[in-house]
């Protein structure tokens, strides 16, 4: 297994900017707080990003991981609601990143919610919702095309990564 990449980027202003830093591919976007923060998730070749913090200036915390360094479900295929997450680990802390679709819901286009629930060992330190319509970015797809091409693979059966199913 890999090491991860990088913990934390701290003091690195032009790296830690809101969005995906210049070449990233978006993956999740949404603001929380009413707007004072943050949270992205981005796509750099084999190496996936978290930011979170305030729009402008310095992230509060970000995190870089190999593809096959960060957990993720993909959709099941199954039920009303598509939705996938996605887990960055920091020591003792994990970064829950998720996203729901009712694929059923009525109207111009449906809505999409977020959120990132963040836990120490079993418990939960804070689970912080996107607000209200501002989730802008939600596809995991490409992480998970990326997690294939490092060599894993998703089995079903176990819900889980590997590479090989049993």
């Amino acid at each position: 297994m890999k090491p991860p990449l990088v913990s934390l980027f701290i003091g690195l202003p032009a790296m830690v900017q809101a969005g995906c830093f210049g070449s990233g591919e978006p993956l999740f976007h949404c603001t929380l707080n009413g707007g004072t923060k943050t949270l992205d998730i981005c796509l750099q070749g084999e190496v996936a990003l978290y930011r979170f913090g305030p729009a402008q200036g310095t992230a509060e915390l970000l995190l870089a991981r190999s593809v096959t360094g960060v957990a993720m479900t993909p959709w099941n295929g199954i039920g009303r609601h598509l939705w996938e997450e996605l887990t960055f680990h920091n020591g003792s802390h994990d970064y829950l990143v998720s996203y729901s679709v009712d694929r059923l819901a009525t109207g111009d286009a449906p809505v999409t919610e977020g959120r990132v629930i963040v836990a120490e060992g079993d418990s939960e330190v804070a689970d912080l919702a996107c607000d209200e319509g501002s989730v802008t970015e939600a596809d995991f797809y490409p992480l998970f095309e990326a997690k294939l091409a490092a060599g894993e693979l998703w089995c079903p059966e176990t819900q889980s990564w590997g590479a090989a199913c049993n």
